[in-house]
Formats: C-alpha cells, structure tokens, sequence
C-alpha cells in the first residue's frame, strides 16, 4: 500500500496518537537524529541542498506536532567532504548526543567511513550517497535514498545504444568513489549494450581548467561518438564549458551527480543540450499523472521549499528530504521510543513509502529500495530542466 505523508497525515496521526492538537509537539523528550553532510569542500553543492531540506522537514514534522507528542531534534554536523571528519562527526552524535538514527553523509567516501560507526555502534543510518560500494560488505544498519550508479549507469547506457544510436564512448570520471564507482558500472556493463569505453581519463574532484584540457585532448585522439562525464561539481562543469570552447560537437551525457541547480549555474550557455538520469521530482509536472500520489507528494516538498528558500528543488535536496522521511515514517511505524534496533527493524519494513525519488520498498536483502523505473532521463535547454527521449 503506497504511503503518502501529506501535513494532512502528519496532523491527522499526531492527533490520534497523542489525543491532543498540533500543540503538544514538544512536550515530551525530543527524538534526536543526527545528521553528518558536507557544508563545505567539494561536496558542498550537494550537501547545502539537503541541509536546507533536512531543516525544512523538521519544522513541518514538529509544527504537525512532532512524532507522538515529541518533537523531532535534528543535530547537523559538517564533515568539510571529508570521510575522517564524517567519521569522527559520527561518533560524536552517537555518543554525545545519543541520537536515535543517523544521516549521512553527501559524498561516497564520507559515507562509507560513517558506515563502519554505524555498524559498530549498531545504529541504523540512512545515506545520501549513491555509490553502488557503500553496500558491500555487511549492510546491516545502512540504507539508501539516492539511485544507484548501477541503476544510473544502465539507464545511461540504455539511451545510448536505444535513443543516440552511438558506439563509442569516452569516459571522464572523478577519482573521487563517486566517480570510480559509475567508472566500474560503465566499463563493466558496455558490452552487454553493445557499446565500446573507447577513452578512459580519471580527472582529480578540484582539477583546474588547463588539467581538464589535457583530459579532453586525450579523449579527442580516440576518435569518440560522445562524452560521457561521472562526477559531481564542479568538475562536469568545467568539463562542459571547456567542451563548448574547444568546439566539440560530440554529445555530452553526464551522470545523476549533476542533477542540481550548481551544475547549470556553473556551466553556464554549455549546460544546454546536456544530457543525464535524474529522478522524477526535477520533471514532475511534464511526466507524473497529477492525481498520482507521487505527484501529491513531489509537488508539496516542491512547493514548501520554494515558499521556504525562494529557489527549485533539486535531486541533492530530495535525498535529504527523503531521508527524514524514511526514518520518521519508521519511527511512527515503531513508536516514538523505539530503540535503535527497533527502528532499524521498521525501515527495513519500509514498503510504498512515497518519496522525491521514487516509492521506497526496502528488504532484508535490499536496502537500497529503488528500482531504475525510478529514473528518468533529461535534458537541460535553456537553463532549464526538461524531459529527455526515454530509452
């Protein structure tokens, strides 16, 4: 049964559970989460978003009267986009601040080093990263909001041999995890589309202008049908601006790291004709039937947060959002004194739950909890987001 959490439902339930308004939110202990993101260093365009929609959902959670008479604390700490700063952040909120759930982190690498606290601590965490390796090894106590890169990758190299047509693909790929993670995908799935990774050049997360050039210099020499570019910015960016001045006329495909506002405001005139996979909630209006309940709730997150910060939501925004949403609709699920392992239970429960992204239906075996349905592709023309021919 699909779940969709409207502040109708959100009035509605703290009414039945605490007999009482809107009011009572607050009156009892806070239900704390903690949360670890990256409000600086080369993550930041992707953690700013989230953060501003991590505190959005807690003001509205809290103003519908909180989660059986508790408000909900949100404890946020910057991991400056780095994995030992997002480690040591961990465990700060867990042991200091004895906080129920965590979120986090914005990048891969962050991610994962916050994964063996979580582990360890046995405390359920729910990430905003899509690298497909955050999942290896024992994923007990971790979850996932975002796409995978395997989910991305396919869908990407679907719209290439379906829609484009195109054989030869040269790969420029962020050494970050990130970046190595859709590097691995692509070269590891191309075949079966039959399509060729004709150039592969890794490119560092701050590499400079005259650095991208001597990739793209390289990627010319093999000949490629198009350029296909896995990273989050600022460096698709530059690499899209260096394209269009050095006259490359070969289509540019990038990855679902680029699916932000920073990406057209950064690439500037070079951002149009780009192609890459998002999440509904960027088109929702041109591609969810409007009584669906996935419209429903895409548009009221969309339009709180317009109303809120005067600006488009973005991909980075909804994995955020979606993150307080799995835990708070677990915790209702669970009861607002579910311990760490009762809560972890209740998101692994998680079915139909309506997010930004997609309908979330975690499993024991499955704790990503989307399917590449859940993806679509896109355009950018004109500054502006729009839907792409779909494989």
């Amino acid at each position: 049964m699909i779940v969709l959490l409207s502040l109708i439902a959100l009035a509605m339930s703290a009414v039945l559970i605490t007999g009482c308004g809107s009011g009572d939110g607050g009156t009892k202990e806070p239900i704390k989460i903690g949360v670890v993101l990256s409000e600086s260093g080369s993550n930041q365009p992707l953690g700013a978003p989230e953060k501003k929609a991590i505190e959005l959902f807690e003001e509205r959670i809290n103003e519908s009267g909180g989660i059986g008479g508790h408000d909900v604390e949100v404890i946020i700490k910057d991991d400056a986009s780095d994995a030992s700063k997002a480690q040591q952040a961990a465990v700060e909120l867990i042991e200091q601040e004895d906080v129920v759930a965590l979120i986090g982190s914005s990048g891969t690498g962050p991610t994962i080093s916050m994964k063996q606290e979580a582990t360890k601590n046995e405390i359920p965490q729910v990430c905003m990263a899509a690298g497909a390796n955050i999942m290896d090894g024992d994923f007990t106590w971790i979850f996932r909001t975002p796409p995978t890169a395997t989910e991305a990758g396919r869908k990407v190299l679907a719209y290439i041999e379906k829609v484009l047509n195109l054989k030869r693909i040269a790969l420029l790929y962020d050494t970050n995890p990130f970046g190595t993670d859709g590097k691995a995908v692509i070269e590891g799935n191309a075949g079966e589309y039959g399509l060729q990774v004709v150039a592969s050049e890794g490119y560092k997360t701050d590499e400079s202008e005259s650095g991208m050039d001597t990739h793209l210099t390289n990627v010319q020499t093999s000949n490629p049908d198009l350029v296909l570019v896995w990273g989050t910015n600022p460096g698709p960016a530059i690499i899209a601006k260096r394209m269009k001045d050095k006259g490359m006329s070969q289509p540019y495909i990038g990855s679902h790291g680029i699916a932000n506002q920073s990406f057209i405001k950064l690439a500037g005139d070079a951002a149009n004709g780009v192609v890459f996979p998002g999440g509904k909630l960027l088109i929702y209006k041109e591609v969810l039937d409007p009584s669906s309940a996935e419209y429903k709730a895409i548009d009221e997150f969309a339009t709180a947060y317009m109303d809120r910060y005067g600006e488009k939501v973005d991909t980075f925004a909804g994995h955020g959002w979606d993150a307080m949403l799995i835990i708070t609709e677990a915790l209702k699920r669970a009861g607002a004194d579910a311990t760490r392992s009762e809560l972890r239970d209740a998101i692994e429960e998680t079915q139909g739950v309506v997010g930004s992204a997609g309908i979330f239906n975690y499993t024991a075996s499955d704790h990503n909890g989307l399917t590449p349905d859940d993806l679509v592709m896109v355009d950018i023309a004109n500054g502006q987001w729009e839907p792409g021919q779909q494989p």
